[in-house]
């Protein structure tokens, strides 16, 4: 009957947003924590950055002392929902938040380490969820492509095939349809036609 405390996995390059919800019981720390940290203590006293349900209470790197995260302090009651954003760029910052949208950010230093998301809960249930969040550079790539496809699509001045598929032809760019079908590829090496 002691804390039980797992490492979640976040994919995201650029962050990612955990929600908890508390089901049953009052003793749930979610946080940060270390990729490497040692689970098999009471790790929220040892390494990473936690709220805590039972004050909305920021606990951070092990510290004996406690700092209010920039929320009212009270219990999350059953039902509630605790956002924790994790950004990692351009600083890697901490922010909590109740509602999802208005976030807090939480006084940490953090390092520039790997922190992925971590729940432990002591008599509690709790659900999680994470979303992993992509990064401003990533966004900005994202849209890039957006951007030169639907150039590609509009402007058909350099178009080099031509597909047709009953009575309508589509000029189109083979770098294009070769690096985006593996059947393309194959029929633009050959003297594929169909």
């Amino acid at each position: 009957e002691g804390w039980n405390t797992a490492l979640l996995e976040a994919s995201g390059r650029g962050g990612f947003v955990m929600k908890v919800q508390v089901v049953r019981g009052q003793h749930i720390m979610a946080g940060i924590a270390p990729a490497d940290a040692d689970i098999s203590g009471i790790v929220h006293q040892e390494a990473g950055h936690y709220i805590y349900s039972s004050s909305l209470t920021w606990y951070g790197e092990g510290a004996a002392g406690n700092a209010v995260a920039g929320l009212t302090s009270r219990k999350l009651a059953a039902g509630e929902e605790l956002h924790i954003r994790y950004v990692i760029k351009p600083q890697p910052e901490l922010a909590v938040s109740l509602d999802g949208k208005s976030f807090t950010p939480v006084p940490a230093e953090l390092q520039r380490a790997r922190y992925v998301p971590c729940v432990s809960l002591c008599n509690s249930d709790a659900t999680v969820q994470i979303e992993d969040l992509v990064d401003a550079c990533e966004q900005r790539a994202c849209e890039g492509c957006k951007l030169l496809q639907d150039r590609l699509w509009q402007d058909r001045r350099f178009t080099d095939c031509t597909v047709t598929c009953g009575s309508s032809d589509f000029q189109c760019h083979r770098a294009v349809l070769a690096n985006t079908s593996a059947v393309w590829w194959t029929a633009f090496e050959s003297s594929f036609r169909e």
